[in-house]
């Protein structure tokens, strides 16, 4: 109990020192206090701030076989207009499709399988996370592709109805999955009006349908959800390599330091999904191998 009597948090505003990355002189701050960790973690880490508050966490592992990156975006399924369900992760599907700097949608795919890595990303009720791994070696060029989907993504309007099948089909995928149909059992029994509620994944009745219902193109919807929500403040990497951590960070600072900070634009969602109503039921239910 002794680390944690002496335990204090980070002061995110005093605990950071200005600093210059070796290479190219970019500008970051530095975390300057104790970084906790276990005794036998062999990992040299460095906490870095970029100037438009992207907070990146670099990782030297020596012995790393493979490097990896993670960021996370503090906006999920519930930011979803309630006339737009799913938007969120309709987003993080056309993210990956081309950028200003690399048009071609496989462009990304290509260079990390060419380099034995691969991707992937989820959307969760509070955050949307997009990681990859690839060879040391690709790592920089990786993440410069990588970096480019949240600084000037294309959302190919040629492109929207193949991810509306794509989220429509893992949509119906889910529906036989237990983890996912004990989620919307949850969603299902707890207070209407909070948007844990809502319908959460998509498909083309919730999106593609309800545009052209209310007379909304739905690229241009999903265009403003981007540019509102996804901010650099609200951000959070993670880059993992047998590279130096001045290495790192210079990668970061590089890449990194274009996406737009918007503010602190996480969504505020009051109340709780369970209230007094929700209370006191006893629900019985079987998996789908029952």
């Amino acid at each position: 109990m002794e680390a944690f009597d002496n335990y204090k948090p980070a002061d995110w505003r005093t605990s950071f020192e200005s600093k210059l990355t070796v290479e190219s002189s970019l500008l970051y701050e530095e975390y300057t206090g104790h970084i906790e960790k276990s005794g036998n973690d062999q990992h040299q880490y460095r906490l870095i701030r970029l100037p438009n508050n992207l907070t990146a966490l670099c990782v030297q592992d020596v012995e790393a076989k493979e490097a990896a990156a993670s960021l996370s975006v503090n906006v999920g399924s519930n930011a979803n207009p309630a006339e737009l369900l799913g938007l969120a992760h309709f987003l993080e599907h056309m993210l990956f499709l081309g950028t200003e700097k690399y048009p071609d949608e496989g462009e990304y795919d290509v260079y990390l399988s060419s380099h034995s890595g691969s991707n992937n990303a989820y959307t969760s009720f509070t955050e949307t996370n997009y990681h990859f791994s690839v060879e040391n070696g690709a790592l920089e060029g990786a993440l410069d592709r990588f970096a480019q989907f949240f600084i000037s993504p294309l959302f190919n309007k040629d492109r929207v109805d193949r991810e509306l099948n794509a989220v429509d089909s893992e949509h119906k995928g889910n529906l036989q999955s237990d983890s996912w149909r004990f989620y919307e059992l949850m969603s299902s029994i707890s207070n209407p009006a909070h948007p844990f509620s809502w319908f959460s994944t998509g498909n083309t009745e919730t999106l593609k349908g309800a545009a052209r219902e209310l007379g909304l193109d739905l690229r241009e919807e999903l265009i403003k959800f981007y540019h509102k929500y996804y901010s650099a403040d609200v951000m959070r990497l993670v880059v993992v390599g047998n590279h130096s951590l001045d290495v790192l960070s210079e990668w970061v600072a590089s890449k990194f330091s274009d996406v737009k900070s918007k503010g602190n634009t996480r969504p505020v969602v009051d109340g709780h999904p369970i209230g007094k109503a929700e209370l006191g039921k006893l629900i019985h239910y079987k998996t789908v191998r029952e």
